[in-house]
């Protein structure tokens, strides 16, 4: 099954901070700017670098895939324990692991609820 990095999320401390340092001492464009969220263009198209307070003081990676249900079937038949997908962020499905050093892994896939530049990325 395909998948896709889709995003690099920096669980920040301080968003504002982070978008001082990204884009104003790094010059990555800013793609968003929400309360508690701000999302940089990395220079590859497709992929985002996030800072954001969902998990702070934590790295998650992010990957995209068109089937979440087949995908964590795959999972579990090579015999990792996975919960359910639940419902993530832009209308996503998603489930989350942890690799071997504790990093968050994030799988998910867009739904009809997502929006349409994000259901392309899995076309």
């Amino acid at each position: 099954m395909g998948v896709k990095l889709h995003e690099i999320e920096l669980n920040a401390k301080d968003p504002e901070a982070s978008k001082k340092f990204y884009n104003e001492l790094l010059g990555l464009p800013i793609t968003r700017d929400q309360e508690g969220l701000k999302v940089f263009d990395s220079g590859r198209p497709g992929l985002d670098v996030d800072a954001s307070v969902h998990n702070a003081g934590k790295v998650s990676i992010s990957f995209l895939v068109a089937d979440l249900g087949k995908f964590v079937e795959e999972l579990r038949g090579k015999g990792v324990e996975v919960e359910d997908p639940s419902e993530a962020h832009l209308g996503m499905r998603a489930v989350t692991l942890e690799d071997p050093d504790g990093y968050l892994i994030q799988i998910q896939s867009p739904t009809a609820a997502s929006p349409d530049w994000l259901k392309s990325m899995v076309q």
